[in-house]
């Protein structure tokens, strides 16, 4: 059994012209959203063994939140391909993930998250919102047996619809 967590960054900004797409941050926003769903899914018990996210400063900055509260003993990969990835190099990364691994989270881009959600699942989701995390399960041994419509989408939440079930 393998468990992957498909996330993507939380709110970047765009205030900063000086900035290029890769160095924007997360706005004030983000830093609310981004411990608020770790913390969601830590509550939830979910704990990952590695959590692989793009190197772009908003991707990193949300994967650090998720690394305190899901993975604290654990480094945090960072992969430059991961930077704006499209589906086929999504797939391949994950099917290169180490068996030893059973919970993986990967914090990328759209629409390469969306694709590769949609793609393990077999559901259609138009736009994964900014800090949106869907995990799949696979009833595999191997990463590298991880097909097309192959996981069960256990659940699919964003910090709005966190928010929506504590009122």
């Amino acid at each position: 059994m393998k468990t992957l967590l498909i996330a993507r960054h939380a709110k970047s900004s765009w205030n900063d012209a000086s900035k290029n797409d890769f160095e924007r941050g997360l706005n004030p926003r983000g830093q609310k959203d981004a411990p608020l769903m770790a913390s969601y899914l830590q509550q939830c018990g979910y704990m990952v063994n590695q959590i692989i996210s793009s190197d772009a400063v908003r991707a990193l900055e949300t994967a650090e939140q998720y690394k305190k509260y899901l993975t604290p003993e654990h480094d945090l990969i960072t992969y430059h391909d991961l930077y704006l990835a499209p589906l086929n190099s999504i797939i391949q990364l994950v099917k290169n993930i180490p068996q030893s691994e059973a919970v993986v989270m990967l914090v990328g881009h759209n629409p390469g998250m969306s694709e590769a959600l949609n793609y393990w699942s077999g559901e259609n989701m138009d736009d994964m919102p900014t800090c949106g995390v869907g995990i799949i399960q696979f009833d595999i041994n191997s990463w590298a047996e991880a097909e097309a419509s192959q996981g069960s989408l256990l659940g699919f939440e964003h910090p709005k619809s966190i928010q929506d079930k504590s009122h």
